[in-house]
């Protein structure tokens, strides 16, 4: 039911990420004037648990094991250069801390209706093959791959850059996903991605900003930790940190685009990242994804 599913939704990676996510949150409903028996029953969890770690700093709480260690730093650009992604630039120094990654996967379906927007984007974009990279886990820096010869790995689908006026159908669009999400045209960066058919595919991996990734053509899988959600023609995914890929569908002979912006959060933004479990008048317990 979670592949045409829509809406606002928790999601985590494994039992640690859970496990984190949950002592972050009960710091920030503490710190949004929640109740502890409240937190509780949103979070799912004892009061016992929530008195252990709702009174702690976000840089107190240690992570459980599966959890790297990059993941418990700041979002954005460090002094070595790791965390800045695809142009985004941070906008608000106060929505950066590690509680801020974990933000909701929210789900809207065909957000972008034109027909004409894959058309114009695949014509118009110079695409190119890009190199497989992977992660170091404690630094978070990023490092090519490489087979077992020794020859350098490339990804399974074409990239391009993308800029207004490449498709004027999508940019009436973007205008639409800053202005409701409050997104800064200026501060964000956008690719897009193009699998030519169901042979292009792209690995797991995370980003050290938020993202919003709109997909067109031919419905694909779009995993979010783990979890397949059914991406179809002109709709809209947002998450935050959460681990994303393109797996394989050998079935599928026609085209994908995906149209990638990514961008920091604000101090407003950070405020609604919870939505599944901020609403103080349902304080419901948060839906996962895949429930």
């Amino acid at each position: 039911a979670h592949f045409a599913t829509e809406g606002v939704f928790s999601q985590n990676s494994s039992a640690g990420h859970k496990e984190f996510q949950d002592r972050l949150r009960a710091i920030h409903l503490m710190k949004e004037g929640q109740q502890k028996a409240d937190i509780a029953k949103a979070l799912g969890r004892s009061e016992k648990f929530v008195a252990k770690w709702w009174q702690k700093e976000v840089r107190e709480v240690p992570r459980p094991w599966g959890v790297h260690e990059y993941l418990v730093k700041d979002m954005g650009r460090n002094e070595k250069g790791v965390g800045s992604t695809s142009a985004a630039t941070m906008v608000d120094e106060a929505a950066k801390d590690v509680a801020t990654r974990w933000r909701d996967v929210e789900v809207r379906r065909k957000f972008a209706s034109d027909p004409a927007i894959y058309d114009e984007i695949l014509q118009n974009t110079d695409w190119k093959a890009n190199n497989a990279r992977t992660r170091d886990f404690a630094t978070g820096a990023y490092h090519l791959k490489y087979d077992q010869r020794g020859n350098i790995k490339w990804e399974g689908h074409q990239g391009g850059k993308y800029t207004p006026g490449i498709s004027p159908a999508m940019d009436k669009v973007m205008q639409k996903l800053f202005a409701e999400y409050g997104i800064g045209d200026r501060t964000s960066g956008v690719i897009t991605n193009w699998y030519p058919d169901g042979k292009g595919y792209l690995g797991s991996h995370r980003h050290d900003c938020w993202t919003a990734l709109f997909s067109f053509g031919h419905e694909r899988i779009l995993t979010v930790d783990n979890t397949p959600l059914l991406m179809q023609d002109g709709d809209l995914c947002i998450f935050g940190t959460q681990r994303h890929g393109v797996p394989v569908m050998p079935e599928v002979t026609d085209g994908r685009i995906t149209l990638v912006v990514f961008f920091y959060p604000d101090s407003m933004q950070k405020q609604g990242m919870w939505q599944t479990i901020s609403d103080p008048d349902a304080m419901a317990t948060s839906r996962p994804l895949a429930g």
